[in-house]
């Protein structure tokens, strides 16, 4: 192992800080799932965009060499985590992952994910309290405490939201779209 020790409690640590030195920044396409708050949630990934246009101008992404997609702006800036979370996610799952989201203490509303394809899996970290996953099926409601824990669910079928918490949270939500 490179990044982790083979400990998970250790681990989640490990990549806890990995995360928080990233840098996150505030996005305008998730603001509607909070209460119109931008959020910090960024994608680690690919995207089919070949250009991302804001306020300081127009930026170039990086072409992905094995598809006809482009690197998010992390992925481009910090290939390096692409390893990280390969690493992590071989040491304590069987899940195969294209994309990364990172969202740090968004309290996102009831939703459905857009692009994910099958299953995702989900995992937070930090020192928060609270911030249970919900997830609504048969009728009713599952909450899930999913920190230092991974959880599997299909979020493109299953409603699912973030209870109220305290502290910093981050989640990363391992997931995969079309190729």
């Amino acid at each position: 192992m490179i990044y982790f020790t083979g400990d998970f409690e250790t681990d989640c640590y490990i990549l806890y800080q990995y995360i928080d030195e990233l840098p996150l920044f505030t996005t305008n396409n998730r603001k509607k799932y909070n209460n119109d708050v931008r959020p910090i949630s960024n994608v680690y990934g690919t995207t089919c965009f070949s250009k991302v246009q804001n306020r300081f101008g127009t930026t170039e992404k990086i072409k992905n060499p094995d598809s006809d997609n482009y690197f998010t702006k992390l992925r481009g800036d910090y290939p390096e985590y692409q390893e990280i979370f390969e690493e992590f996610m071989q040491e304590y799952t069987e899940f195969d992952f294209n994309q990364v989201v990172i969202n740090k203490d968004f309290k996102i509303t009831k939703h459905l994910d857009a692009s994910n394809v099958g299953e995702s899996m989900i995992i937070a970290l930090g020192d928060y309290i609270g911030g249970k996953l919900v997830i609504e099926r048969n009728g009713g409601t599952e909450a899930v405490n999913i920190r230092h824990k991974f959880y599997k669910f299909n979020g493109s079928e299953e409603y699912h939201w973030v209870e109220d918490f305290e502290n910093t949270r981050y989640s990363l939500v391992f997931y995969n779209i079309k190729k």
